[in-house]
């Protein structure tokens, strides 16, 4: 990235007959813009948010006309509508959030007219999304995602920044279902490690997956107050080779609230809100970051897996895959396992299961 930013594009005053004008060739160069998808999801999440609680309230009406009428089949008749209301409100709730979301990443002109200009002064590309990544995406391996505000610099070792969805994670993704990421591309395959930012936006009942605290890795000095670090079991010694002391510091500088995870040969800038902004001061802490770690990334392409010469499985080297090129990890890989909330979702739609089933039996 240029150094200083230049972000006078996200700072100018700006007229609505440009914004008008840039709006429609953006649209003509990418129609997806446009986000008509988007805006069906948002009726349809918006519908169900504000109906749900008229929907909660003519249940509780019915649950106590149902007490007041008695009759042996009372009970049986309050434990089905009891479920089908707690289902109700569940189902609000979720869609509420959803909502939420995808209302803050509607088509805006005047921003997308900003990003462009910035884009622009900076020698970077801008596609406004949303957009399917494709396989050789950064972000590719965590899931199905859509990708919004794409911004990248040129050349093999390009940055790229974008916010994006999660449609359909795998099982191994730690990341938030929302959010945005700065990807840097890194001289060679290292280790997945994950440095979670304890200043971060606190998620307790997120669905996607946690680590095990089994390889959580004590950091020298006070930088625990900041990062907890992750590592796979028996790489903790290379861990520490690449976070040292100056490294660390570097990070609690610039860094603080965003998640640090390495996978393959990639690094990734993770946070739970949206990444790619108007604001510039944003822009500037960001670029801070990347100029940061810029030069103790070209110290990292020194490192080798000593497994690997060995013979022992390791970091591996290079595929395909349908094209594609990313890295096979090999071992180096950290551990997941369920987190609270999928843990609390499937045993709420469970319960809620067994309760009617229950219900139903008892008549």
């Amino acid at each position: 990235m240029p150094t200083p930013i230049d972000t006078t594009a996200l700072t100018e005053p700006v007229h609505r007959r440009d914004v008008r004008r840039s709006w429609r060739a953006l649209v003509a160069a990418h129609p997806e813009a446009r986000d008509l998808a988007g805006v069906f999801r948002r009726v349809i999440l918006g519908f169900a948010t504000f109906t749900a609680p008229i929907g909660l309230l003519a249940f509780v009406l019915i649950v106590l006309a149902t007490i007041g009428e008695g009759g042996p089949e009372v009970v049986q008749a309050v434990m089905v509508q009891s479920v089908i209301g707690a289902l109700m409100l569940f189902a609000g709730v979720i869609c509420g959030w959803a909502w939420a979301r995808l209302r803050r990443r509607r088509p805006r002109p005047r921003v997308h007219h900003r990003l462009m200009g910035f884009a622009a002064a900076n020698g970077m590309t801008y596609s406004p999304g949303p957009t399917k990544a494709a396989l050789g995406s950064p972000f590719r391996r965590r899931g199905v995602l859509n990708l919004y505000r794409v911004l990248r610099t040129p050349g093999e070792r390009g940055v790229e920044f974008a916010n994006y969805e999660l449609v359909n994670a795998t099982m191994e993704n730690t990341a938030p279902q929302f959010g945005g990421y700065c990807a840097l591309r890194l001289p060679v395959a290292l280790p997945n490690i994950l440095l979670r930012a304890e200043e971060g936006p606190r998620r307790p009942l997120h669905t996607s997956a946690v680590l095990r605290e089994t390889q959580v890795l004590s950091l020298e000095g006070d930088f625990d107050r900041y990062f907890r670090l992750y590592c796979p079991e028996g790489y903790e010694r290379d861990a520490l080779y690449l976070f040292t002391p100056d490294v660390m510091a570097r990070l609690v500088d610039h860094l603080r609230g965003l998640d640090v995870e390495i996978v393959g040969d990639w690094m990734f800038l993770i946070s739970a809100r949206d990444l790619v902004t108007d604001r510039a001061e944003r822009w500037e802490a960001l670029a801070a970051a990347v100029d940061a770690l810029d030069d103790r990334i070209e110290r990292w392409g020194r490192w080798r897996d000593e497994r690997v010469a060995r013979g022992e499985p390791g970091i591996g080297a290079a595929v395909a895959d349908g094209g594609a090129r990313h890295v096979d990890s090999g071992r180096g890989r950290l551990r997941t396992s369920w987190s609270a909330g999928t843990i609390l979702v499937v045993g709420f739609v469970t319960l809620c299961f067994v309760g009617l089933v229950v219900a139903i039996n008892l008549g």
